[in-house]
């Protein structure tokens, strides 16, 4: 019996041995490549040896799947601080973070690359010195920066370089200006080591706002002596944007309290000098020192002055304010005015505002009074069943804001009783209020839904119909993604017994499509600078000011740098001609005035008519200023549109409104109920009103130099 015994466990160890050992499980990692155990990863680190480590580089390499490529690239980050065999693992992960086309990897390989102790951050400064794209250089930077220590300093104030002397690179040409985004995250990993007479030299030389509101907020921060007149002196900075004064404002109003409400008062009447971030910042910081005396001199300013005026007074103190003032406000010629008093209307609720709320939905007679009255009164009402009986015939306005506003709110209310609204207003033209109904239905989590979301879909190709196979997932955890012929043909079984898929299962179905996802992964070919183009219904909107002749960094026509502007063509015209077949699009050139492609509306996507856009953007010169907030507004007016990419390399200079601030404001508001995308790119400036926009609509913002 012994003997039998051991012959088992000598066969055993026989059949597990191979496994064990790290050369074999190397040896069958590189033979199965992609189809093999990702066990057979952890068996060769656990070993922890420089073998294993350069054994993982070299599998790594001959992988092609997401999935295995991500297994490897996380082992390999376990060898950090390890003496014997971190080198070559810390290598090929800073090789990963420079090279990959996937963003989950480098960003991966970047925070290993942060986490080591020893040699980890000799790479990281590797990649910011090296001429790898600036996706991978910020995000490199931002990782060195998280552990700098006073061995750092030089090196950040090098590549801050506060005064902007000009650096010649290898070949001993004369390098552009360096990324805003990188010298902003040297000047953070700087600061602290700042004097205090650095930090005021750095207030009156830097020209980056983010820069100047850091250097500001550390000398709070720290609490040095000359803060509060620095703080005053830029404060009065007329030529300095919003946010750097209202960062002043901040600190004043911190320090001194009450005594600072008369220069914030001379200041809001100052409408050209004072932009409508500043103001508005001036006012939530006068209500957050619940000052009685403030707030009663406020409350009589009340519906008094000019617009600009008005708004400030309701913003600062409109809550004190008597309801016959707010109800004059609301009926005030400028749209500003109104929306400021419908807000206070809404922080006060109850009956008495509701009152006046519904006699500007009845009795209004500026445009867009219906539509904050039902955005207002749904604050108040909060899904009230009575309030969302009364908005079904809202939902089928002619007006898009109202009609929008409506199909939000029912869907926000949950009330099952109106699934048939939501689903009638899938079926309407316009296609926002598709997308409204859309996201109303998911709110409701009906199976009512699923058949009417699964035929929409085959006849709303892109953003839509994208968004559509995403909320079909949350019903159903089925994996048939944006294939409409596979969904009906699911449905068509499924119907008679489906029910909504539990939070559990739709968990665990998450689970297997993520490891699927990461096995086979498709990407879209039409890109905007790197922007994947999934819309079917996209206007490119291009700036051709006169400073986009300039070079851009790092891109050459022959050996001669390649300007902005042909950079831009460039990009556009690729962009086009890898559109999906059939989707809308079109391209507005912005400079002084405003140009368009296609003069009515976003047309077809033909060959026809793809050959003539490429040979519009082609003819395409610079020269002018930067009217951004025409263009945006021209482009809102396309009813088709639902995704629009912008490319800029300045700041406004011209148009109807130049405040970026306002322009952010204006544009949050034209899209609260239309739900467009905005995708952009800043090209040699740090341009804060594209990231707004970007931001505030869900798009991504990229930066370039």
């Amino acid at each position: 019996m012994l003997k039998v015994r051991f012959l088992s466990l000598a066969l055993l160890l026989a059949t597990v041995a191979p496994a064990q050992d790290p050369d074999a499980a190397l040896t069958e990692l590189l033979r199965l490549k992609d189809d093999a155990d990702l066990a057979l990863v952890s068996k060769i680190s656990a070993t922890k040896s420089r073998e294993a480590a350069a054994g993982l580089v070299k599998a790594y390499d001959v992988v092609n799947s997401l999935l295995m490529q991500r297994e490897i690239l996380r082992a390999l980050a376990t060898f950090r601080d390890n003496a014997e065999a971190e080198q070559p693992a810390m290598q090929k992960l800073a090789s990963i973070a420079g090279t990959s086309e996937d963003a989950d990897l480098r960003s991966l390989a970047l925070a290993a690359l942060g986490q080591s102790t020893t040699i980890g951050k000799h790479f990281l400064k590797q990649l910011v010195d090296s001429d790898a794209s600036d996706e991978v250089r910020e995000p490199a930077l931002r990782e060195h920066v998280r552990t700098a220590n006073a061995a750092d300093d030089e090196w950040y104030r090098f590549l801050w370089n506060l005064k902007g002397e000009q650096r010649k690179d290898k070949d001993g040409k004369i390098q552009g200006p360096e990324l805003g985004p990188i010298r902003e995250l040297a000047f953070d990993g700087l600061k602290q080591a700042l004097t205090e007479d650095e930090l005021i030299d750095t207030l009156r030389r830097e020209t980056d706002p983010k820069i100047r509101r850091a250097a500001l907020d550390t000398m709070r921060a720290r609490n040095l002596p000359k803060t509060g007149e620095m703080a005053a002196w830029a404060l009065d900075r007329v030529d300095w944007p919003g946010g750097d004064r209202a960062e002043a404002a901040r600190i004043l109003a911190d320090r001194e309290g009450v005594k600072v409400v008369p220069t914030f008062l001379e200041l809001a009447k100052k409408r050209d000098v004072t932009p409508d971030n500043l103001r508005a910042e001036m006012a939530k910081l006068i209500v957050a020192m619940h000052d009685d005396a403030t707030n009663k001199k406020l409350a009589k300013m009340v519906g008094k002055g000019k617009p600009h005026e008005k708004v400030f007074a309701l913003l600062a103190a409109g809550r004190f304010a008597d309801l016959k003032v707010l109800k004059k406000e609301l009926a005030d010629p400028a749209l500003e005015v109104r929306r400021a008093a419908a807000n206070v209307l809404a922080s006060l609720g109850g009956a008495a505002a509701v009152v006046e709320l519904r006699a500007l939905l009845s009795k209004g007679r500026n445009p867009g009074d219906a539509r904050l009255a039902i955005e207002t009164i749904g604050e108040i009402e909060k899904g009230n069943d009575t309030w969302l009986g009364e908005l079904e015939a809202f939902a089928k306005s002619n007006d898009v804001d109202v009609r929008n506003a409506a199909v939000e709110q029912i869907g926000i209310g949950r009330n099952k009783k109106q699934v048939p609204v939501l689903l009638a207003a899938l079926e309407h033209d316009d296609w926002s209020t598709r997308f409204a109904a859309v996201e109303g239905l998911l709110s409701m989590k009906d199976k009512r839904a699923v058949g009417p979301l699964i035929e929409r879909m085959a006849k709303d190709p892109g953003r839509l119909g994208k968004r559509i196979s995403e909320v079909l997932w949350e019903f159903t955890a089925q994996p048939y993604g944006e294939n409409s012929k596979r969904w009906q043909s699911w449905w068509a079984e499924a119907a008679p017994k489906f029910s909504i898929v539990s939070q559990k299962d739709l968990d665990l179905a998450a689970k297997a499509r993520e490891e699927q996802r990461l096995k086979q992964r498709t990407r879209s070919t039409a890109k905007f600078f790197g922007l994947q183009v999934e819309s079917h219904r996209v206007i490119f909107v291009l700036d051709v000011s006169g400073s986009m002749l300039e070079s851009m960094y790092g891109r050459y026509v022959g050996k001669r740098g390649a300007a902005r502007i042909d950079v831009a063509k460039q990009e556009v015209k690729q962009a086009i001609e890898n559109l999906d077949e059939g989707a809308l699009f079109n391209v507005f050139a912005f400079s002084s005035g405003v140009e368009k492609w296609q003069k009515e509306s976003a047309g077809t996507n033909s060959p026809a008519s793809r050959q003539a856009a490429l040979t519009w953007v082609e003819r395409l010169g610079a020269a002018g200023a930067t009217n951004l907030y025409d263009s945006l507004k021209l482009a809102f007016a396309d009813k088709d549109v639902d995704t629009i990419y912008v490319m800029s390399d300045g700041e406004p200079t011209n148009g109807e409104v130049i405040d970026p601030f306002r322009i952010r404001e204006e544009v949050a508001f034209w899209n609260k109920h239309r739900k467009i995308k905005i995708h952009t790119v800043a090209i040699g400036s740090n341009l804060e009103v594209l990231e707004w926009l970007a931001a505030d609509s869900g798009g991504k913002h990229v930066k370039m130099r």
